[in-house]
């Protein structure tokens, strides 16, 4: 890890490790003129240096970092597991102990093995995140209809296997592997993975996940805007404005190519709202996604800042810097029951990966480990990627902004404010920084 880098980024926060910022008591009025030579005045004081005392190394995750020994203080950033820095100082004891990250904050110790005297280890280290790949880790998904058995350690034939289980995984849950286990004779199982949190799964009932292709475009000075982008599966080009009866077939209409683009001629209010394309055909506007600039930038993005505009009506997703918008995509956002809010919002955190859970709701319970390039901008509302459907265009997600995973990296890259430090998993936008702006319109 680059501690430098660490304590150069954390220069810019104002309030590291829990100290008043430099505008924390401003003068005013009288006080602020000090004569020369006056008694009263005095040099400021220098800031204090800090030592290593130890290294730490991160033996669970998350590991978040506070800005103060304290769990109500304000989250700075997240460390992933076998995550090594240097600690400066201690506090408290037993489970409410704390390790200050060298110039940064506070861990918990519970959280991380320390060593006074070189380099601390650990037994297992789950693989690292693959930064420059739309899937930053490899991702299973339980098809068993009965789930699968999660133990702490491959099972032995003369042991009872239940005593070893953690826990199940249900149907349709996901989790991220670290390996691959083919075990010898005298174990219930011949085949296994061992997860990132070093759990152990039959293979049997599972698959490794592959992504659906699906990506955006670049949008250059070529690019002719607007364009349609046919999202309904059953899309229909109609040489009229009138859609055939269910029970009629698609005749004369012909199939429209879902994720296929189509040129933008005219658009005619007739039994509905329609769009002429290109040989004079129509496409029912309910079927598409209608794709341009919009109209004017939110006053909050300055003329050439990158900002993030979400059209919920249309289902797609574009990068602006300033007036000109570089990238389009179409994305899935919260359903009729989970809906995205609209609103300008800025970035408040950046996780490479962070897991996804609701298992309380037993008809609608879900688990996906490591959701990646997730971006929160209002509490648990962000844009992420999402690689467990291809409905991109369609409205599914439970309120959350959800992109293909290539997609999903790209957006995570562009958006500069807050960066992650080296080595770190996850960050919080700190006091006095704006986060990368986010516009989502209805």
């Amino acid at each position: 890890m680059a501690f430098a880098g660490l304590l150069a980024w954390c220069s810019g926060c104002g309030t590291c490790g829990g100290g008043a910022s430099s505008d924390a008591s401003p003068i005013d009025g009288d006080d602020a003129t000090v004569a020369a030579g006056d008694s009263g005045a005095s040099e400021p004081e220098p800031p204090r240096v800090e030592e290593t005392i130890a290294r730490a190394i991160v033996s669970s995750h998350p590991a978040v970092i506070y800005a103060a020994p304290d769990r109500e203080s304000r989250k700075v950033g997240v460390l992933r597991w076998g995550a090594v820095f240097e600690v400066s100082d201690r506090r408290g004891e037993g489970d409410e102990s704390w390790v200050r990250m060298k110039g940064v904050g506070w861990v918990e110790s519970k959280l991380v093995k320390t060593n006074s005297r070189g380099e601390p280890k650990l037994g297992f280290v789950p693989v690292a995140p693959d930064l420059k790949s739309a899937l930053p880790y490899r991702y299973v998904r339980v098809t068993a209809e009965d789930g699968v058995p999660v133990y702490r350690r491959p099972p032995r034939k003369s042991q009872d296997p239940e005593k070893l289980v953690l826990r199940r995984l249900k149907a349709g849950y996901y989790f991220t592997l670290d390996k691959y286990v083919n075990m010898r004779e005298g174990y219930h199982f011949k085949e296994m993975y061992r997860s990132t949190r070093y759990w152990f799964v039959p293979r049997e009932g599972t698959d490794v996940v592959s992504p659906a292709p699906f990506g955006g475009i670049e949008v250059t000075d070529d690019t002719e805007l607007p364009f349609l982008w046919v999202t309904d599966p059953t899309a229909l080009l109609c040489p009229t404005m009138e859609l055939p009866p269910a029970d009629a077939g698609p005749e004369p209409c012909a199939p429209a190519v879902r994720l296929k683009r189509y040129p933008f001629v005219q658009r005619v209010e007739g039994a509905g709202i329609w769009y002429r394309t290109s040989g004079g055909q129509y496409l029912a506007s309910t079927q598409v996604a209608f794709v341009d600039r919009i109209e004017r930038r939110p006053r909050e993005a300055g003329p050439q800042e990158r900002w993030i505009h979400v059209d919920l009506r249309n289902q797609f997703a574009a990068l602006y810097e300033g007036d000109r918008m570089t990238y389009v995509t179409l994305i899935s956002s919260g359903d009729d029951e989970h809906e995205t809010p609209a609103g300008t919002y800025r970035i408040e955190s950046k996780h490479i990966t962070t897991t996804m859970d609701n298992e309380e709701d037993v008809t609608t319970a879900y688990f996906i480990q490591d959701v990646p390039w997730v971006m929160y901008f209002k509490g648990a509302y962000g844009l992420h990627g999402a690689f467990w459907h291809d409905r991109f265009g369609l409205r599914t997600s439970h309120g959350c902004v959800n992109l293909a995973p290539g997609d999903a990296q790209r957006f995570f890259e562009f958006a500069s404010s807050p960066e992650i430090p080296e080595g770190w998993h996850g960050v919080y936008t700190p006091p006095g920084v704006k986060g990368t702006l986010v516009h989502i319109t209805e």
